[in-house]
């Protein structure tokens, strides 16, 4: 079995393997995945292995598991685990590991892309490529590095009340070394398919190497129909460039 850019979190056990749980001479692959925020009463809050089993895990990330023993990884006598190129909380022995913060935009609120200065970032085996073209990155997310400035939405929730709010952080990020001036607009694709044009284009402009974070809550109209909606917000220079963009659809819920 093999697993490739997953993000496993926010389970539990009542003993072992809170995200992954491989037995009974069972082999599995993991590549660049997340693994993180799971829980096991027992053990082996990330991975377990028990009954003669083996896992491979490479360019992935296990951090902020917990068990009582081996919060991250644990296995019985009989079973293996080789890891590489990977970050582990609490180190793992292998080519290419790494034992720091990775760095995630939100995980609090299941964001679990890479911020701009994360260790995991070009760090994945060398002979594997991202999109971008870059070397591999550590986890499901890689940084896109194709453009110098990046967008990211990150939802309180995904589903709201007509007359709510919809709380939304939004993380801007500036990798070039001078300072520059860009508009974001945002824009509201309504369930039927109609435009709502909820802000902007504001103009702002962010330091050199800089990174940033606002939370806003946006009002949800009373008379709001109920079904899916598109959050859409882009960066760039009106009308026609555009830096990076961002999306996520959200419910209105009936009361």
């Amino acid at each position: 079995m093999t697993l490739a850019g997953n993000t496993i979190t926010g389970n539990t056990a009542n003993e072992r393997g809170g995200g992954i749980h491989c037995l009974d001479h069972s082999t599995m692959t993991l590549s660049g995945s997340t693994v993180a925020e799971n829980r096991a009463s027992a053990q082996g809050g990330g991975v377990d292995c028990y009954g003669n089993s083996s896992i491979t895990v490479m360019n992935s990330i296990l951090w902020g598991d917990s068990a009582l023993t081996g919060p991250e990884v644990s296995l019985d006598t009989s079973s293996s685990i080789t890891i590489s190129y990977s970050d582990v909380e609490g180190g793992w022995p292998g080519g290419g590991n790494i034992d720091a913060d990775p760095v995630f935009v939100l995980a609090e609120k299941g964001d679990y892309r890479l911020l701009w200065g994360s260790p995991c970032i070009d760090s994945g085996h060398p002979d594997s490529l991202d999109q971008d073209g870059t070397r591999s990155d550590m986890g499901a997310h890689f940084f896109d590095q194709e453009d110098y400035l990046t967008l990211y939405l990150t939802p309180d929730t995904t589903e709201v009340l007509p007359g709510g709010e919809l709380g939304v952080t939004y993380t801007l990020i500036n990798r070039w070394a001078q300072p520059e001036a860009l508009w974001i607009l945002t824009q509201v694709i309504l369930p039927r398919g109609g435009i709502l044009g909820l802000c902007g284009p504001d103009r702002y402009t962010l330091p050199a190497h800089f990174v940033t974070q606002r939370h806003l809550d946006r009002e949800v109209p009373a008379t709001a129909p109920q079904g899916t909606y598109v959050y859409r917000s882009g960066i760039g220079v009106p009308p026609a460039v555009v830096y990076d963009r961002d999306e996520f659809t959200f419910v209105v819920a009936q009361p």
